[in-house]
């Protein structure tokens, strides 16, 4: 007898299929949890913020095989790949995030407290920051709160530097099949901000580019040497090849190169930005042509007041291409701060026969940095926040975080560096006023900016004559500033300064008595009648009147002796105006001065150093 046929599944399949599609759903529902484990409990150690990095048991087994890797060729080398998925809790917030080692040397890979990369997911951000790291704090230097004072320094003088600070950290594994944690207590990590669009941001700074040099010439000179010295026991130092490498061209690159390329603003920044680099790099232009001159002679100046030397190597430098004044400034980084100096330590770049824009503003900066005023003023700012940082710090690393012994043997290497640069450049006097504080502390005055002067070249003689004499002093030339007519108006003037309206500005020239009289006059003149006077006794060394008039106000003059018959004649005032002149020219006893470069009853002049002339802004 024929059977019917069935369309009915048997029994078995139907309950197998039932079994595959609930384990498929429970492996794909598993997946996804487990991809960002949530973090477990944890008994918080210290006052400080809690960092938590949550592992599935695959990601933290790939971790651990670069680490094995790093630590069998001596280097850690990274790539975008090496990210892996985990949970980052910071104070009770979970976040889901990549993270990657980090750091060159296996030194960041010691212990069980190794450094990582964090990059946020979803633009969440931890303190403003959505890409960071965090390393043991002597991975920055013994004295490990060195190099976050040297970041204070830094932002203190409105430069660009990174957000450094410290928290407590844990470490948890979470197994791939069962609920079960692996946690480790890794103690105290520094947090340091790395580079991208908010770390502009939080140094007031506009969005551009950030650029580096490529480290692979370096650390593929470096692999060859570690692998030549392993295997007879010597250090890779002995093998390594330091000609090539200084002879070798290392790329520019931006960070976000991607994001960089894809956008046109952007990418219009890096190659006008890498032309600059570029030029400068191969010797092509001067470093005034290509950087802001004052922020990097300050910002060389604190690098070696922290000993931070370790952040001028080519691979650890940083700039911002500032698209306002289409210059590049330094961002400081990775000093490894706290060291004693073996000697002064210039900018990569530095060319002392060609550079001597900057290497004058360098002269002013180790004039304000190397003074012990300003380290005294540095420390006492910070004191009451370091000591609270120091007092939970020292239980774990035991040492002291900051040497001042240290910093101030520096001062006293700087100060050696400043001489030198003072008797190269003939520069005689910097005047940098100081203001006592409480408790007897004194903190570094009030020169807020020194402006450009036109050269004397440039001046405008209105019945004056201006003319270089025989003589120099220090190496610089001497000139004769006479009246070609006492019957008219006569002086000699500066083309335009800009200024920032509503500031404090001074103005200072050395000058010294005539052949024939020896009363010296100087203004800061705006529009007319905008202006402040002052009229010289260069005889007594006495400022005989000052004046203003218009709507400049709080006018103050001063002189001071500086060597025999040499008197260094100062002006200030409040300026209300984004342009002014300076005038200056010899005048007699009989003048006032609000009118001291009218007739007079005779001619007269002084002898003055052009090269002396500063315009400083200075706060009040």
């Amino acid at each position: 007898m024929q059977l019917k046929s069935s369309k009915k599944f048997p029994l078995w399949f139907v309950l197998i299929l039932v079994f595959l599609v609930v384990l498929l759903l429970s492996l794909s529902s598993n997946r996804k949890v487990e991809k960002y484990p949530k973090t477990p409990d944890f008994e918080q150690k210290t006052s400080f913020d809690l960092i938590q990095i949550t592992f599935n048991e695959k990601s933290f087994k790939k971790i651990e095989k670069k680490r094995l890797e790093a630590l069998a060729t001596g280097i850690l080398e990274t790539r975008d790949s090496d990210y892996v998925p985990a949970t980052i809790s910071f104070n009770g917030e979970d976040f889901r995030a990549e993270v990657r080692l980090k750091g060159d040397w296996t030194d960041h890979l010691k212990g069980e407290k190794w450094s990582f990369r964090v990059k946020l997911k979803n633009d969440k951000t931890i303190l403003g920051m959505r890409k960071f790291s965090i390393h043991h704090p002597q991975t920055r230097g013994h004295h490990y709160l060195a190099e976050w004072l040297y970041l204070k320094a830094v932002k203190r003088e409105k430069l660009l530097g990174l957000r450094y600070n410290f928290l407590e950290g844990a470490i948890h594994i979470k197994s791939n099949n069962s609920s079960k944690y692996v946690s480790r207590d890794v103690g105290l990590y520094a947090m340091e901000e790395t580079f991208d669009k908010r770390t502009l941001e939080s140094n007031a700074a506009k969005e551009s580019v950030i650029l580096k040099f490529s480290e692979d010439v370096w650390w593929n000179e470096v692999k060859k040497s570690i692998k030549a010295g392993s295997s007879l026991g010597y250090s890779w130092e002995d093998f390594m090849n330091h000609s090539i490498v200084e002879r070798a061209k290392f790329p520019i690159l931006p960070f976000s190169e991607e994001k960089t390329i894809l956008d046109s603003t952007m990418n219009g920044y890096f190659k006008l930005s890498k032309g600059l680099l570029e030029s400068v790099y191969i010797g092509n232009t001067t470093i005034d042509e290509v950087f802001d001159v004052k922020k990097l002679a300050m910002q060389n100046a604190i690098l070696n007041l922290f000993g931070a030397v370790h952040g001028t190597y080519i691979i650890n430098l940083r700039f911002y291409y500032n698209p306002i004044t289409s210059l590049l400034e330094p961002i400081a980084f990775d000093g490894n701060s706290g060291n004693k100096l073996v000697k002064y330590t210039h900018f990569m770049f530095v060319n002392k026969e060609k550079d001597s824009v900057y290497l004058k503003e360098l002269a002013y900066a180790l004039e304000k940095v190397s003074n012990p005023e300003y380290l005294r003023g540095l420390i006492s700012e910070y004191k009451e926040e370091s000591e609270k940082l120091e007092k939970t710090l020292i239980k774990e690393f035991y040492s002291k975080g900051l040497s001042i012994e240290n910093l101030e043997f520096n001062q006293e290497i700087m100060r050696t560096e400043l001489m030198s640069l003072k008797n190269r450049f003939g520069i005689e006097n910097i005047t940098l006023e100081t203001n006592s504080i409480a408790k007897g502390i004194i903190v570094q005055s009030a020169v807020v900016e020194r402006i450009e002067v036109p050269d004397a070249a440039n001046w405008i003689n209105n019945n004056t004559i201006l003319s270089k004499t025989k003589i120099t002093s220090d190496n610089r030339d001497i000139y004769n500033l006479s009246r070609d007519d006492a019957s008219t108006n006569s002086y000699t003037v500066t083309p335009n300064i800009k200024v920032n309206p509503g500031r404090v500005y001074k103005t200072s020239i050395l000058v010294k008595k005539g052949r024939r009289d020896a009363y010296f006059g100087l203004r800061i003149q705006g529009d007319y009648p905008n202006r402040v006077d002052a009229v010289f006794d260069l005889e007594n060394g006495q400022v005989k009147k000052k004046s203003l008039g218009g709507n400049f106000e709080n006018v103050n003059a001063t002189i001071k002796s500086i060597s025999k018959d040499w008197f260094l004649c100062s002006l200030e005032g409040k300026i209300m105006t984004s342009n002014v002149k300076i005038i200056l020219g010899p005048t007699t006893e009989q003048k006032n001065s609000e009118d001291w470069e009218g007739v007079t009853n005779k001619n007269c002049d002084v002898y003055i150093l052009p090269s002396s002339l500063l315009v400083e802004e200075i706060s009040k």
